[in-house]
Order: structure tokens, then C-alpha cells, then sequence
């Protein structure tokens, strides 16, 4: 080999390594990133009757948070948020054996009732 084959092979191997590198590091850095949003999420949802509507319904707060869009659970809590209903849910709430059925007074009844049916499926 000759010396030029030689600089361009180290040439490139050194260019392969901090590509790799800053590949890592960008990956690594997106998922701390996607973790502190979706805890932050995790929180803000926490605080609604939303979430306790979720688990009255058998749905993991967890599995619907990592596999809803950011857009859709925006919306529904809003409309949680909004909701002039929160007597009646409240009432609904404190009855155990809640069914999907029973919620028709929710704003978030055909979104609910979505991820209910899939997470039977």
C-alpha cells in the first residue's frame, strides 16, 4: 500500500468513527429527551379525571400514554379539562365495575371507547 491509500483509508475510518459517535449520541440524547416529555405528560394527565376514568375502565395509563398520539391525548384532555360534567363522573368514578357503557355523559366517550375495543383486540 502506499502512503496515499493509507491516509485516506485512516481518513475515512476516522470520519466512520465520529459519525458513529455523534449517531450514538443523538440517540441517546432523543430517547432522555422522549422521557422527560412523556413523564411531564404523565404528570399533567395525572392530575385530570381522565386518568382515573382510564383505570376505572381497565386501560393502563402507561400503555396509553407511550401508544396515543401526543395529539389525541392533548384533545381529550382538554376536553377533560373543559368538561362541565364533573359531578356525574365524579359519582361514576366512586362506583366500582365502571363500563364503558355507563359513560355516556363523557367527552371523551368515542375516543375512550376506541382504545377500549383495542386494547380487547
Amino acid at each position: 500500500m502506499d502512503t496515499i491509500t493509507i491516509i485516506v483509508s485512516g481518513a475515512l475510518a476516522l470520519l466512520l468513527a465520529v459519525f458513529l459517535f455523534r449517531l450514538s449520541y443523538t440517540i441517546l440524547i432523543n430517547l432522555v429527551n422522549g422521557r422527560k416529555f412523556h413523564h411531564t405528560l404523565h404528570q399533567e394527565f395525572d392530575k385530570l379525571q381522565l386518568s382515573n376514568m382510564l383505570t376505572a375502565l381497565g386501560i393502563s395509563k402507561t400503555d396509553y400514554i407511550y401508544q396515543t398520539s401526543v395529539k389525541d391525548i392533548r384533545q381529550q384532555m382538554k376536553l377533560c379539562s373543559d368538561c362541565e360534567s364533573t359531578d356525574e363522573c365524579d359519582e361514576k368514578l366512586a362506583m366500582s365495575g365502571l363500563d364503558i357503557s355507563g359513560i355516556d355523559f363523557c367527552r371523551n366517550e368515542a375516543g375512550l371507547r376506541a382504545i377500549k375495543q383495542q386494547v380487547a383486540s
